[in-house]
């Protein structure tokens, strides 16, 4: 069994903010055996990530898409944002990427799902996001937790890190794996060890927006 982190970021609005060396460091240091780079709208971090070591390192894309945000583990290329869910999926598929639907149920973020949407999708993907520790309403988790139990999907979780102390904030133990189809098999015998972080993390969001209009 390995400790593995879903929803990380080494940019925030293309800016780069995290080093990956420093967060290799962070992944030993904390005992992550796996980190998937979900970057929004771009791959550049996540390849330079796995380039420097593609043991510990996924390459993923958070994609905003017209309905809501998805995620996207073992991509080989760039999805851009802006187009319809279906649309994205099907580049997603093609590339035979890992799909799952980020912080769903987070009305306070511009990436969340209506209901018909998410219900629309549901076919099409392979996993729902029930627990996002940037979450700032306990709510949202616990629906999006209640909704994957309900239509039976299977659920990953993530830290949606964007600062090395938010690293690992929200894991998951679960069976080895290399790829789209040996993750889906291993996240249905996964162990979740999640906890919500500091709402101050959202400040550093803003600054890292501020700092990139410089």
């Amino acid at each position: 069994m390995i400790t593995v982190e879903l929803h990380c970021h080494t940019r925030y609005s293309h800016d780069s903010l995290v080093r990956i060396p420093q967060l290799l460091a962070t992944c030993r240091k904390k005992g992550l055996q796996r980190l998937a780079i979900t970057d929004h709208n771009t791959i550049q971090g996540a390849l330079e990530a796995v380039a420097l070591d593609p043991h510990i390192f996924i390459a993923g894309e958070e994609i905003l898409t017209l309905q809501g945000e998805l995620l996207a583990y073992f991509v080989k290329e760039p999805v851009p944002a802006g187009l319809s869910a279906s649309e994205t999926i099907h580049l997603l598929r093609q590339q035979g990427a890992f799909i799952s639907v980020a912080h769903p149920f987070d009305t306070l973020r511009k990436g969340h799902w209506s209901l018909d949407d998410l219900l629309g999708i549901l076919p099409l993907v392979d996993a729902l996001e029930v627990f996002n520790s940037r979450c700032i309403a306990p709510q949202a988790n616990q629906q999006a937790l209640a909704f994957a139990r309900q239509h039976q999907l299977l659920a990953t979780v993530g830290s949606d890190a964007h600062s090395l102390g938010e690293v690992a904030a929200a894991t998951l133990v679960l069976p080895e794996f290399n790829d789209s189809s040996s993750l889906k098999h291993a996240l249905a015998h996964a162990q979740q060890c999640a906890r919500l972080s500091s709402p101050w993390v959202h400040f550093y969001s803003r600054y890292a927006a501020w700092r990139k209009k410089l």
